[in-house]
Formats: structure tokens, C-alpha cells, sequence
């Protein structure tokens, strides 16, 4: 009878977990399909340090950024980041040694408050905000390194091999997850920023401080990606880059909304843009084993961008965060 009772309670528990986060039942299905078309490439271990690498660079983009889609804006400062904080390290390794890789965090949390305030007092789109700031640093960036890419040595050390088959960064990164979830699980913040993302002005009247979590939305994510982005600098080449990728800037997205948190706010978090990241280096890793033509692998990316966002639309709509 227990036996049975318990799984009377596990499987209704199990379905209303797949209803509430359907991006489990497609990464599911797309190592099953992948591992039946290319066996032995897919389940290689060179294919699974491959899904680990491209996960780190994903979802060290993607993990800030979340904490800011939660209230219903935008945040795509976070390449910005990456790329200013490496010209800043480069500039400052004379000077600092190798604390000159903090210089990526400082230039992180900077931006997010400055972003946070900017947006909260002057009313601007974050969306707006956030893109022209972007672009300005990149134009900074270029502007400080004369537009040539530069290299900083001594931080090899951050990706140096620990754990065969399993790149350091991955190993790294797993603690700065683990923040963002205690910070969503265990704090009133998870709920304050659904709640201003689901009802701004309800949340208002309900007594939250609507512009003081805003503006720790924009912080955490300037926070989290400049942490992140020490890591990402090593993991990347080790160099201040110059060139502002599309696909950069827009796969953190895909993450985000494929894992359940859409861009209107209210429900999500960093569990499902974690699930997001995993699901989408699964389908990204599955179509390069496929030789398919970069052009196409594009263009069913944009397809699984634009799907996510209307499934999160319709289905996640009013659900609370998980």
C-alpha cells in the first residue's frame, strides 16, 4: 500500500512538473533524437566537453540578465561588459598584476546600477537604455585598443585542466549558479520581482519598493555578469575582444525565454534559464553535428526563438515561479 501511495504522489508530481517547465520534455527529446541519428558522435567525449564549453559561455551570459527579464525589461548590456572589463584588464595588468581581472566585475556592477537608476528615474526603455549603452562601449572599447583585439597573458591558470573531460570553467561556474538560486530560493526577491513584473502597480500598493528592486534587478545582473565574465575572458581566448557578435548578444536571450521566463516578466528565474542554456547547447551541438550550413543553423535558431516566446507567452502566463 505505501508502495502504491507513493506512486499515486510521484507521478502527479512528475506531470506537474513537465506542465510547468516543458523545456524538460524537449531536451529529452532532442538527445534522443540526436543520439539515434549520430551515436557516436553525439555521445563522445569530445561532443559532451563541447556542450559543457558552450553551456559556460551561454550561461554566463544568460544568468544576470534573468534576474532583470523577471520584471518584465531587458538588460543586453551584458556583452558590453565582457568586452569593456577585458580592454580595462588589459589597460590596468601593468599596474594591478593579475587583480587586474577584477576590473571585469567592477565595470559590471557600475553599469547595472548605473543602468538601474537611469531606467528607474528617467523612465527610458530598458531595451533602448541598455542597447545604446551596448554600443557605446563597444565604440569605447575599439577606441582604447586602437581596434585591434588584446591579448593578456598570466590567466591561464582559470581554465587550467582539474577534472578530466570536464573544462574548469564548467567547474567555476556551478558556484555562481548556485548564488543566484539561494538568492531566488531563500530571499524575498524571487517574489518582489515576479511580482512587479505580473503588476507593477499592484506590487506598488501591496508596499514593495518598486524602484529600489528594479534597481537591484539592474545591479545583480551587472553583478553577476561581471563575475561571470572573469571567468569568460579566460574561457574565450584570454583577450579583449573588438568585434560585437549577433549571435552573442542574442542566444542569452534564447536561453532565457526557452526555459520558461518570458521577456513580459512575472514568472521564471535562474532554474529555468539554467534548463534553457542545457536545452538550447543540446539543439545548437545537435544541428553542428549535422553539417548543416551556418546560414541554416541560423535561421533555426531564429525559429526556436521565436517559438519559445510564444509558448512562454501562452503557456506560462500567470504562473508563479518555480
Amino acid at each position: 500500500m505505501n508502495n502504491q501511495n507513493g506512486k499515486k504522489r510521484v507521478f502527479p508530481a512528475i506531470a506537474q512538473t513537465l506542465k510547468m517547465q516543458p523545456v524538460i520534455i524537449v531536451l529529452l527529446a532532442l538527445i534522443l533524437i540526436f543520439g539515434s541519428i549520430y551515436p557516436d558522435r553525439f555521445f563522445s567525449s569530445i561532443n559532451f566537453k563541447s556542450i559543457l564549453r558552450q553551456f559556460v559561455t551561454l550561461m554566463l551570459f544568460a544568468l544576470g540578465p534573468t534576474f532583470v527579464v523577471l520584471t518584465g525589461r531587458l538588460d543586453l548590456s551584458y556583452v558590453g561588459v565582457w568586452m569593456l572589463g577585458g580592454i580595462f584588464v588589459w589597460l590596468t595588468k601593468p599596474f594591478l598584476g593579475l587583480f587586474a581581472i577584477l576590473m571585469i566585475p567592477v565595470v559590471g556592477a557600475a553599469t547595472g546600477l548605473f543602468i538601474g537608476v537611469i531606467q528607474t528615474k528617467a523612465k527610458i526603455p530598458s531595451f533602448i537604455l541598455t542597447l545604446s549603452l551596448l554600443v557605446t562601449y563597444t565604440g569605447l572599447s575599439a577606441l582604447l585598443a586602437e581596434g585591434y583585439p588584446r591579448a593578456v597573458d598570466g590567466y591561464e591558470f582559470i581554465t587550467a585542466p582539474i577534472v578530466p573531460l570536464i573544462p574548469t570553467s564548467f567547474l567555476l561556474t556551478i558556484p555562481i549558479i548556485a548564488v543566484a538560486l539561494f538568492l531566488m530560493k531563500c530571499t524575498r526577491i524571487c517574489v518582489y520581482l515576479n511580482a512587479i513584473g505580473s503588476n507593477e502597480e499592484g506590487a506598488q500598493l501591496a508596499g514593495i519598493n518598486v524602484d529600489k528592486y528594479k534597481i537591484l534587478a539592474f545591479t545583480l545582473s551587472g553583478v553577476f555578469t561581471g563575475i561571470g565574465a572573469m571567468i569568460l575572458f579566460q574561457h574565450l581566448g584570454g583577450s579583449a575582444q573588438m568585434e560585437l557578435k549577433l549571435n552573442t548578444i542574442v542566444w542569452p536571450l534564447v536561453a532565457i525565454v526557452l526555459g520558461g521566463t518570458p521577456l513580459t516578466g512575472g514568472s521564471g528565474g535562474p532554474q529555468r534559464t539554467l534548463l534553457g542554456a542545457i536545452t538550447f547547447t543540446v539543439f545548437y551541438r545537435g544541428l553542428y553535428l549535422s553539417a548543416l550550413h551556418p546560414t541554416m543553423v541560423t535561421l533555426l535558431v531564429g525559429v526556436l526563438l521565436i517559438i519559445s516566446i510564444i509558448i512562454s507567452a501562452r503557456g506560462l502566463k500567470g504562473v508563479t515561479v518555480t
